[in-house]
């Protein structure tokens, strides 16, 4: 579950409506590679935090998420509608997040027609083309959907290539190499 925090008054509210407990996750909108990306435990960091990044930006636009103790993470990168390549990336010892930038060691993984599914779908609700879905997997990967974290517009390929022996660079260029991949904006 996610909640956005656009005024820090609503910062209370926000939470509320997650309908959990602490510790919760709040990450900012134009965090990266794991930057931004906050682990709160009680309703004063939350406040405090809040105000000191609306204190430094007054527009940020904040989420609010339900933290999910996980071993792992799944990144998935879809290209043009169809899976490209996938990538499990371990939580790194020590820390709540596992961002390959922050020192996660990527493996290949192997998804289930679920979670195939509901990647696809992800990427398809913000009309990306080139996207990284990532998410935490659910205890029962083969009947239930995975918990998404988020769908990036402009995914990293740190890790994935060495995880998959794949050149994903050149598979992205060859696909909008193609005219049919591509369209013209005037």
């Amino acid at each position: 579950v996610t909640h956005l925090i656009n005024d820090p008054e609503n910062s209370e509210q926000a939470f509320e409506n997650l309908n959990t407990q602490y510790p919760i996750i709040l990450k900012t909108l134009r965090g990266s590679k794991g930057v931004g990306v906050l682990f709160v435990e009680s309703s004063k960091s939350l406040d405090s935090i809040v105000q000191l990044i609306h204190k430094q930006d007054e527009d940020a636009d904040l989420l609010l998420q339900e933290y999910i103790k996980t071993d792992y993470d799944a990144r998935v990168l879809v290209l043009g509608g169809k899976v490209l390549s996938t990538m499990k990336r371990p939580v790194i010892e020590g820390d709540f997040r596992s961002n390959v930038s922050q020192g996660s060691k990527p493996q290949k993984l192997e998804l289930t027609e679920l979670e195939i599914e509901e990647s696809l779908k992800a990427a398809k609700a913000v009309n990306g083309l080139w996207t990284a879905v990532d998410f935490i997997p659910s205890k029962n990967r083969d009947k239930q959907p995975p918990y998404f974290l988020e769908v990036n517009s402009s995914p990293g390929t740190e890790g994935i290539e060495d995880a998959t022996k794949m050149n994903i660079a050149k598979e992205v260029i060859n696909h909008f190499a193609n005219g049919d991949n591509r369209y013209s904006v005037p």
